[in-house]
C-alpha cells in the first residue's frame, strides 16, 4: 500500500480504538456517529481495565464472526434492533465462557 492511499484511509478512518474499527472494516458499524463510535469505544475501555488485550481480541472477533454468519439477525431470525446492547452481552458472555476454568475430573 503506498503511502498516499495509507493517508487517504487514515482521514476517512474515525480516531478509535482497534477494536472499534475492526467492527468498522468487518462492516458490523456501518457508517457510524461519533456517538456509536464513542459507545463500543467505552465498552472496550473498560474490558481493557478486567481483561487481557488477548482474551477481548478473540471473543471480540468470535462475537463479530458470529453475527456476522446471522445476516445482523439474533437467535430468533429477527433483525438486530439495538447492535450496542446485543453486541455488549454478546460479547461479555464470550468472554466469560473463554476466561472460565477448565475442571479435568479425570486427574485427580
Amino acid at each position: 500500500m503506498n503511502n498516499e492511499t495509507r493517508e487517504k484511509l487514515q482521514e476517512n478512518t474515525p480516531r478509535c480504538t482497534i477494536f472499534t474499527k475492526e467492527l468498522i472494516r468487518r462492516k458490523i458499524l456501518v457508517d457510524p456517529s461519533e456517538f456509536e463510535i464513542e459507545l463500543f469505544d467505552t465498552i472496550f475501555k473498560e474490558l481493557l481495565m478486567y481483561y487481557e488485550y488477548r482474551v477481548i481480541l478473540i471473543c471480540c472477533s468470535y462475537t463479530i464472526s458470529c453475527i456476522k454468519r446471522n445476516d445482523l439477525k439474533d437467535e430468533e431470525n429477527k433483525p438486530i434492533e439495538s447492535l450496542y446492547a446485543y453486541f455488549k452481552v454478546a460479547l461479555l458472555s464470550n468472554i466469560k465462557r473463554y476466561t472460565r476454568p477448565v475442571d479435568i475430573d479425570w486427574l485427580e
